[in-house]
């Protein structure tokens, strides 16, 4: 067997979106847009070049970061082909300012992207586009995926490489001892002692400085905590809920990674995060005895993570098979333990470093909005949390 036919043994492809409204211009060139370019798999796919993926700072910069050690996985499976990680200063706003433009894209593939991420460039370049509708011939084994994970892109320009759930952590040794010594005497409340069983109790008077979280102005994670707040609340409560957390003490930090740092200092109690924090933390060497994760309503706020290809591209056929390699079963079992992120495939096709399985958690019923309402609602959302609420 070659090396392309291993790669496509154990490849995932895109999912299907569901039907939505991206107002693409509707004609019968865009309808048949996929086969008309070099989408369609070639007898001969070209394996040589250079890749150019654009990334997030995360994945490349930092002694932990992933960059390095997937670029080399890459390049040895394919021998003539190297890899070239770009990481733009605006992020995915540098593209949208080439789109706009009318510039060229200086990558063939983005990896990195969220459905949030992919809602607002949406709402601002519509009817544009810099990411082509993927042709899912070339990304076998759709059945592969976790169960209900789906990008939701109607267009199907993206594939999920990963997942993260939004959580609650707590920490059994500190939250007694941040209720005060009045609640923590042998006389006090034991209700007053318990986590949370709803996001709703967050503002009450027992998790008075307890709450550490991530900004959501600067964060995909806090971002994805005021969304889970908003799905939980509803849209015309949420600017309320969120002053109710401020008056009770909440305290935010610049990143996710500050959020942890907060948390495993025992600088606070409670921290919105990531369910694979723990596993984090684990491998950063910081003690992790009683931490304890929580979903309040057994539910936690879903983000998958994808990787879309620039309509642009120049190394179409090596950006399919990145998308391929990115889905394998060793590449998933190592993104997640690396990147901190939950596999996009089944656990049934992959071998999962022991630790890290028994560390993570995934939500009884996971939550999210859907792409047509974040496209719709996202810059409204944002822009009245930032105004109620400026940097301080």
């Amino acid at each position: 067997m070659n090396r392309r036919a291993v790669v496509r043994a154990v490849g995932v492809g895109a999912l299907t979106g569901a039907a939505g409204c991206f107002s693409r211009e509707d004609d019968e060139d865009d309808a048949d847009d996929a086969t008309d370019r070099d989408d369609v798999e070639p007898d001969e796919p070209d394996l040589e070049g250079v890749l150019r993926v654009a990334t997030t700072e995360s994945m490349v910069v930092g002694e932990r970061a992933v960059g390095d050690w997937l670029r080399e996985a890459f390049e040895e499976e394919f021998p003539d082909a190297e890899l070239q990680w770009t990481v733009p200063e605006a992020g995915l706003e540098h593209y949208r300012r080439r789109v706009e433009q009318d510039a060229e894209i200086d990558a063939d593939v983005y990896l990195g992207l969220t459905p949030p991420d992919l809602a607002d460039l949406d709402a601002r370049l519509a009817p544009e586009t810099p990411f082509r509708e993927l042709n899912d011939e070339r990304l076998p084994a759709t059945d592969r995926f976790r169960d209900d994970l789906a990008f939701g892109d109607p267009w199907d320009r993206v594939v999920p490489t990963g997942v993260r759930y939004s959580c609650l952590w707590y920490d059994e040794n500190d939250l007694e001892a941040a209720n005060g010594p009045e609640e923590s005497s042998d006389d006090a409340d034991e209700d007053d002692l318990e986590v949370p069983d709803a996001l709703e109790e967050l503002p009450d008077g027992a998790y008075e400085d307890a709450l550490v979280a991530p900004d959501p102005g600067r964060s995909d994670a806090g971002l994805a905590f005021l969304l889970w707040v908003i799905e939980t609340v509803g849209e015309d409560e949420f600017i309320r809920y969120w002053g109710e957390l401020d008056e009770n003490g909440l305290e935010l930090t610049d990143d996710w990674e500050g959020t942890v740092t907060a948390f495993a200092d025992g600088h606070r109690p409670l921290a919105a995060g990531y369910t694979t924090d723990a596993a984090y933390a684990e491998r950063e060497g910081w003690e992790t005895d009683g931490w304890e994760v929580v979903f309040p309503d057994e539910r936690g706020y879903e983000t998958p993570i994808g990787a879309a290809v620039f309509e642009d591209a120049v190394e179409v056929d090596l950006a399919y098979d990145f998308l391929n390699f990115l889905l394998s079963a060793d590449i998933q079992a190592e993104l997640a333990v690396r990147h901190s992120q939950i596999p996009a495939l089944s656990r049934a096709f992959l071998d999962l470093d022991e630790s890290f399985e028994d560390a993570i958690a995934v939500p009884s019923e996971p939550v999210s909005i859907g792409y047509d309402r974040l496209r719709e609602e996202l810059t409204g959302w944002r822009d009245a949390w930032a105004n109620a609420f400026p940097v301080r």
